[in-house]
């Protein structure tokens, strides 16, 4: 009896399926395996060292949905799920998301020929233009970001920005303009502390992109306040092993000190496609309160089609002198290639290393050190 309600169940399901994807619904995700082995050294000595096996926040769900209103109109909803391809755990939670919950875009949005409007917990301008968009491996052990070529944290090129609406232009002669801005008050009833937030009233993040003849330009801007609570949590992140972050606080003795850290920062970007062939390079200037001056970011990146292969090579370089007294240098270099058995299915291999300088008495305090961190990887990713 059992047997046959499970068979009904799923013929029931088989039928249903093509009728919802008539109706504007579409279901997709990524699926990545990746086994990495990695040494963190100090002054020629090994200090630690081993393999593990990640997803690195690349496995997902989403659904997507979208129906004609007339006028021009287009009513959107989107909803994404982390997944944990490689853990127990199933559904996946970032560090830079608010605990205990999903990480991943959500939105309820309206499209037509005044560009797009979405609310929710939206992509940030400043996170996906260039950025994450530009480093063919991220979300795998051999990433830019967080390990010396592009910053991390939530305003930086991780998270999303929750309780925020996003604009996005159409395009105008190549010029899209994009703007997304969180007008969430905190402490509405009490009911939103300031630590369970990525975004709150007067954050914002921006970006004037121009794309034609085969270039790509770009300029983002994003601000993120100082609540009492680590909102810009890990804006720069040193490597796991060699140093588990720096995180930043209003400095001891000043007037909100222990506060989180507010932060302005401005990225710019050059693209050029040679045929198959793609150079681009990234500054970042990262502004945060405290900081006399500014960390500054550089990332460069090649990467090409040679028939099933993208071979890929990245190099990045960050200056941080946020702790007095310090200043700390972060170089980055990853070298790899993709191979591509068909659309959606692929095999990547790689080595990514990142060598840390500058750390003195005033950094121990954040877990951050001098040393180098190598990494070799490799791994599987399915997209569907």
């Amino acid at each position: 009896m059992k047997r046959k309600v499970l068979t009904a169940a799923v013929s029931a399901a088989l039928v249903v399926l093509p009728v919802v994807a008539m109706a504007g619904v579409k279901i997709g995700g990524m699926a990545q395996g990746e086994i990495g082995y990695w040494k963190d050294s100090s002054n020629g000595v090994v200090q630690s060292q081993g393999t593990n096996m990640l997803d690195n926040g690349r496995g997902r769900l989403w659904v997507e949905a979208s129906q004609k209103l007339g006028y021009g109109l287009t009513g959107m909803a989107y909803y994404m799920m982390k997944v944990n391809t490689m853990g127990q755990s199933g559904f996946d939670t970032s560090p830079y998301a608010p605990p205990g919950t999903d990480a991943g875009e959500k939105y309820v949005g309206l499209k037509g020929g005044f560009g797009s409007i979405e609310l929710g917990n939206i992509a940030s301008p400043y996170k996906y233009t260039g950025g994450v968009m530009w480093d063919a491996f991220v979300t795998t052990d051999l990433q830019a970001r967080g390990n010396g070529g592009m910053a991390a944290g939530v305003f930086g090129q991780n998270g999303f920005m929750t309780n925020s609406i996003l604009y996005l232009s159409p395009d105008f002669a190549g010029f899209h303009v994009a703007f997304a801005y969180s007008p969430e008050n905190a402490g509405v009833n009490g009911s939103n502390g300031a630590n369970t937030l990525t975004a709150q009233h007067g954050d914002y993040a921006a970006a004037l992109h121009w794309k034609a003849m085969g270039w790509s330009v770009f300029v983002a801007r994003d601000h993120a306040g100082a609540p009492a609570g680590a909102q810009t949590y890990k804006p720069y992140a040193t490597p796991v092993g060699v140093g588990d972050g720096l995180q930043y606080a209003t400095p001891a003795g000043s007037a909100g000190a222990g506060a989180g850290a507010a932060q302005n920062n401005t990225k710019v970007g050059v693209k050029y496609n040679f045929g198959p062939v793609a150079v681009m390079g990234q500054v970042e200037n990262l502004q945060t309160s405290g900081e006399a001056n500014p960390t500054r970011d550089v990332f460069l990146g090649v990467d090409g089609a040679v028939g099933h292969w993208e071979p890929v090579v990245q190099l990045g370089d960050t200056t941080d002198k946020y702790y007095a007294g310090a200043d700390i240098k972060v170089t980055y270099v990853a070298v790899g290639a993709f191979y591509n058995f068909k659309k959606g299915f692929s095999l990547y291999g790689g080595y990514r290393q990142t060598h840390i300088t500058g750390v003195n008495a005033a950094v121990t305090a954040a877990n951050a050190s001098n040393g180098t961190q190598s990494v070799f990887s490799i791994g599987m990713r399915k997209v569907f």
